[in-house]
């Protein structure tokens, strides 16, 4: 993850909760790296298309509860 300056400070906690997981303590520095952040704390976080496609993407529609 860049230095928190590189961040906007509207999204640093974003970056900062992500940190403090387990998956941000293990491979902070993995990319493409996909976050879904919800009221407060860290949902899901991915590396890769593969996980983009067979992860995030089924969790955001969860999340919102639409189908593409």
């Amino acid at each position: 993850m860049p230095q928190e300056e590189s961040w906007p400070a509207a999204v640093r906690p974003i970056r900062a909760a992500f940190l403090d997981s387990e998956e941000g303590k293990s491979r902070p520095a993995a990319t493409p790296r996909f976050i879904l952040f919800q009221d407060g704390k860290v949902v899901l976080t991915v590396t890769g298309n593969a996980g983009w496609k067979d992860k995030m993407w089924p969790t955001i529609q969860d999340v919102t509860g639409t189908k593409a």
